[in-house]
């Protein structure tokens, strides 16, 4: 007996990872993900991801970071906060640089809510814009 749920567990456990990265399907949207530098002006990145419904920013991200060896991110828990993006692709943001990644819906209007809060909409085109909070010319 047992050993029948040990397998059983086993067979479960492996299935997960593959509902989790699972294409668009029903109840899936796409979306559009870009990561920008607008301080060296390199040519953006884009990949494509999905959502479940209701899902978040960050689940798409996790997703497409699955799904492409040539996206990386890094967040870290804020208590009161929740998931902040502080790296992608080995960028970080720097306090005395006055760099951070920032959040932007096409064509540059900034989200209201964070990676782990944030719901993409249906087709909608994400940006992460790294840049600097003190020089308006960077945005």
């Amino acid at each position: 007996m047992a050993l029948a749920v040990t397998m059983i567990l086993s067979t479960v456990l492996l299935l997960v990872p593959a509902l989790l990265v699972q294409p668009e399907s029903s109840g899936w949207s796409p979306i559009l993900l870009s990561v920008r530098n607008a301080i060296d002006q390199k040519a953006p990145q884009r990949f494509r991801g999905s959502v479940p419904y209701r899902g978040s920013l960050l689940g798409a991200m996790w997703r497409i970071q699955q799904a492409h060896s040539n996206f990386r991110y890094e967040t870290i828990d804020d208590i009161n906060y929740g998931p902040y993006l502080v790296s992608v692709n080995g960028v970080a943001g720097n306090d005395t640089a006055h760099t951070y990644w920032q959040l932007l819906t096409y064509p540059n209007m900034p989200l209201d809510r964070g990676v782990g809060c944030y719901i993409p909409e249906e087709n909608e085109h994400i940006i992460l814009n790294f840049t600097t909070w003190d020089n308006p010319e960077v945005h």
